[in-house]
This record gives structure tokens, C-alpha cells and sequence, in this order.
């Protein structure tokens, strides 16, 4: 009878975690498709604010997008809850953005809170 009670106990955990993975990678897709075309646009005016050249073919189809949380380069530390910076560091969600391939040192991090982007030539 125990190994009847561990195999459906290893059931139910394994339902419940590969619940929880399609309910995250979903929620990444939804947020990701939302604010795709808010971000190319930004991402576009900040390049053109900068002055690169042919920035609105940069972003036109970027080369990858993925989704963060925090801006990982801000000087605040977890227990600095008080701190300006701490949701920027710790909560905001961003899109980041690679340019295309020809120009594929090009990054724009978008601040979907703020709807602001940033270009960063690395």
C-alpha cells in the first residue's frame, strides 16, 4: 500500500508542477506578444534620439525578445526596501531587445511599467 501512496503522491506533484510550467510560459507569451509593438516603437525613438543609423530597420523584426525581471545593473541591495531604485531592481518586469543580425551588437532594454526604452551599444 505505501508504494500505491508514493506513486500517486509523485502524480499529483508532477501534474502540479508541469501546471505551474505551462501557466508561467504562457504568461511570458501573453506579456511578451502585449508589449512587442510598444517596444519596437520606443526602441525605435530612443535610436533615432541617439542618432544611429537606420534605426527604424534595427527594430523592425528584432532578432531575439526576451522578458526580465529587474534591471540587474542599479546599486541597490534586497534589504533597501526604502530605496527609490528597489522596484526597478527587483519588481519591474523589461523587454529586452536584440537588434537584427547585421547590427547585432545593438540592445534595447524597454520599461513596460514606464513604456521607456533604453539603446545600449555593447
Amino acid at each position: 500500500m505505501k508504494p500505491v501512496v508514493i506513486f500517486l503522491a509523485l502524480l499529483a506533484s508532477a501534474k502540479i508542477g508541469y501546471q505551474e510550467y505551462l501557466f508561467r510560459t504562457s504568461t511570458v507569451d501573453v506579456i511578451i506578444n502585449a508589449y512587442r509593438n510598444r517596444a519596437v516603437s520606443a526602441c525605435q525613438r530612443d535610436a533615432k534620439v541617439q542618432r544611429l543609423p537606420a534605426a527604424r530597420q534595427l527594430w523592425s523584426r528584432p532578432a531575439s525578445l526576451k522578458l526580465t525581471i529587474g534591471k540587474s545593473n542599479l546599486d541597490v541591495y534586497i534589504w533597501q526596501i526604502d530605496s527609490n531604485l528597489w522596484n526597478a531592481k527587483f519588481r519591474n518586469p523589461y523587454l529586452f531587445l536584440t537588434a537584427n543580425q547585421q547590427a547585432s551588437n545593438i540592445f534595447c532594454e524597454y520599461d513596460i511599467v514606464h513604456g521607456v526604452a533604453s539603446v545600449y551599444r555593447m
